[in-house]
């Protein structure tokens, strides 16, 4: 079958039902559910022989996340599906007002490697949920989750409901060019351009989740030993492979040596019987990705860490000193280098992060109220934490998404129900009364009084 015909297979199963009623998107969710359940132990296997991922990490971010988030779609899909009122005006009493959220119909989803599993069933939660037939593709470059996934979901779902397409660059350029009904991709913000572009051929909506330099802001009254734990936590988890890790740190250069400080005994504590491919610490995911970490790590002044090999794709968790204009400052990371700038004042501070592009997630690291709420103002950011890194998108609460170069849109919880789902207004009105007034002929006399009435 040809990818336009399963599109189309796809689409005609939407127009007949297949994923409209609350009764079986709650069957589809239960059955993800099962699925990820009864094979948890694959799934991280998997995810291990892709790039090494130790298994309380790979259940912690990509199996429990996913089960969880299932659970918080069943629970609350109901009332999400229920049509909501809407206020009336005195142009349309009277009336009922409504809004209905409908599936778009048949969407694209494009998962991501870093999070081989978190990251493509995320998305598809919300688009079960809200009603849609859905193409899913998983990343090429974590091939044995791709596979195990396309397994599984032969298994337990009808084609005509979800269907796995797997393949590469071509594969996913022909996808682009299927008439889908809204696209969800997770990855580079050079590629979100490119989906965008698309998209934008045949007015696809599109959801955008991509990255940035995601900074760490420590002030004057920070707890450093604290903010060095946390700080390291978010960036050692997956190797640094993670679209919300600190990607740098920028700290007031009197408490530079300090940090330096904690930030070797944190490493040591946290790796005292070395490191350990799968087993505490997660390997780079490619010859292309290590090579590109290991020319910023030659280009760069190391103050701590900085061993790699090529062989095993391993690099250590290393801390750089950095100007704000150096390479390694110019584009997102994505590994476990972490670099360190100073600021003097607070507005030259907002100047600098302001100068490059929206990161997804800031942190600050702070009791100060004004120095956070000065961060908060007035630097765009999708979103983060204080005092922490990372966990903010464990809430399915708070919408998760980026801006500008980091992505548009969001989801998690609700806010994936209602990227998959379209908003319909029906305003509802009976036969009687009928006043002649709105209708021709518009007399003068109707015009004066309709200038009075809204004056």
């Amino acid at each position: 079958m040809t990818l336009q015909q399963t599109v189309n297979q796809l689409k005609d199963s939407f127009s007949n039902g297949i994923n409209r009623t609350y009764q079986s998107r709650k069957k589809h969710l239960t059955t993800l559910r099962t699925l990820v359940v009864d094979h948890e132990k694959e799934l991280c296997d998997a995810i291990k022989a892709d790039f090494g991922k130790p298994y309380f990490e790979a259940y912690a971010t990509e199996i429990l996340t996913v089960i969880n988030e299932i659970d918080v779609h069943l629970k609350h899909l109901s009332k999400w599906m229920t049509p909501e009122n809407a206020g009336n005006t005195i142009t349309t009493f009277p009336a009922k007002s409504m809004i209905y959220k409908q599936p778009y119909g048949t969407v694209l989803i494009l998962g991501a490697w870093n999070y081989p599993v978190h990251l493509t069933l995320m998305p598809l939660i919300g688009a079960l949920s809200a009603g849609n037939t859905v193409v899913l593709k998983p990343s090429e470059l974590a091939v044995t989750t791709s596979a195990l996934l396309s397994k599984l979901f032969h298994q337990y779902f009808k084609q005509e409901l979800v269907t796995v397409v797997e393949g590469g660059a071509k594969i996913s350029q022909e996808l682009l060019n299927q008439p889908f009904d809204k696209i969800f991709f997770t990855g580079s913000t050079r590629v979100g351009k490119i989906v965008m572009k698309a998209a934008a051929e045949q007015l696809i909506p599109v959801t955008l989740e991509l990255g940035g330099k995601s900074p760490a802001i420590i002030s004057e009254d920070a707890n450093i030993s604290v903010s060095a734990k946390r700080i390291w936590w978010g960036k050692v988890m997956n190797a640094g492979q993670t679209c919300v890790a600190p990607d740098f740190v920028a700290i007031p250069e009197s408490l530079k040596k300090s940090f330096i400080t904690e930030s070797k005994k944190v490493l040591s504590d946290f790796f005292k019987n070395d490191y350990q491919i799968g087993e505490n610490y997660t390997s780079i995911i490619n010859v292309d990705h290590f090579d590109r970490l290991s020319n910023l790590i030659n280009q760069s002044k190391v103050l701590l860490g900085g061993l790699k090999n090529r062989d095993t794709l391993f690099i250590e968790p290393t801390l750089i000193e950095s100007d704000w204009d150096e390479p390694i400052m110019e584009e997102e990371i994505f590994g476990p280098l972490l670099p360190v700038v100073v600021y003097q004042k607070t507005e030259e501070l907002i100047h600098k992060l302001n100068s490059k592009s929206r990161p997804l997630a800031l942190y600050i690291f702070s009791d100060d109220q004004q120095f956070q709420d000065q961060i908060i103002q007035n630097v765009p950011f999708g979103g983060g934490c204080i005092n922490e890194t990372i966990t903010h998108l464990s809430n399915h609460h708070l919408p998760f998404g980026g801006v500008g170069n980091s992505g548009m849109g969001s989801y998690h919880g609700l806010y994936s129900f209602e990227t998959f789902s379209r908003k319909q207004s029906v305003l509802k009105k009976g036969f009687w009364p009928d006043p002649e007034f709105r209708y021709p002929p518009y007399e003068e006399s109707k015009l004066s009084w309709l200038k009075r009435l809204f004056e």
